[in-house]
């Protein structure tokens, strides 16, 4: 067995990045309960023994795949719209790959398991609450709004966006592989970012309704 802290040759990074993968896939479709040493060796191409080796329990391998989805969000987030690297096709591409393998995880993750649910979207909820409150995006919330509420809703948009993006793309008549379906995604996801679908005056409307309805409490 490795020693906790140890260096890794590169060989065996890449068999452990090999088998995080398997994992990620595996239990995306049998879910935590249900996938296995057995499968998960079997979509990596390793022999059960050598998933045991670098993961000796399957909670173990569970953490190693939340944290790397997690670190994958935030290095997007920073790299991507902080850093600019958004500009750039091949980030765009490697960005689109890994995204790929980690919704049906995350999606997973959210509707499966009640434990995990919670914690994935507040972390979730607080990267977009730091995105949103800094400026990094080129704008800032105005003070006097509800940042909470609107973190939280944003949060649920994007993983709604994500968890249904497989039917996005049948509609859209192509596949996850296709670059025009995904750009024409993106650019629509920057549409409605940036401009306002509701004139002011039916979105003063809709404000006073809310207002109303929060005064019947």
């Amino acid at each position: 067995m490795e020693q906790p802290g140890a260096p890794q040759a590169p060989v065996e990074l890449k068999s452990r990045a090999r088998i995080r993968d398997a994992a990620l896939k595996q239990f995306a479709v049998h879910g935590f309960k249900g996938a296995t040493f057995r499968g998960i060796a079997r979509e990596a191409g390793v022999s059960p023994g050598r998933v045991q080796h670098h993961f000796p329990s399957k909670q173990v391998l569970r953490d190693e795949c939340d944290a790397y989805v997690l670190t994958f969000l935030r290095t997007a987030m920073s790299d991507g719209a902080v850093g600019g690297a958004v500009a750039d096709a091949g980030f765009v591409a490697d960005t689109h790959r890994t995204v790929s393998l980690l919704v049906p995880y995350l999606a997973m993750s959210l509707i499966s398991d009640a434990a995990t649910a919670p914690r994935w979207f507040d972390e979730l909820a607080e990267l977009h609450h730091g995105v949103l409150t800094g400026g990094k995006l080129g704008i800032r919330l105005p003070e006097g709004e509800d940042v909470e509420a609107i973190a939280a809703v944003y949060t649920a948009m994007e993983l709604g966006l994500a968890i249904l993006s497989r039917h996005i793309y049948r509609r859209l008549g192509a596949d996850e592989s296709d670059p025009t379906a995904t750009a024409r995604i993106g650019r629509a996801r920057l549409f409605l970012a940036t401009e306002r679908l509701i004139g002011a005056e039916l979105a003063a409307a809709i404000k006073e309704g809310l207002d109303r309805y929060q005064r019947m409490e």
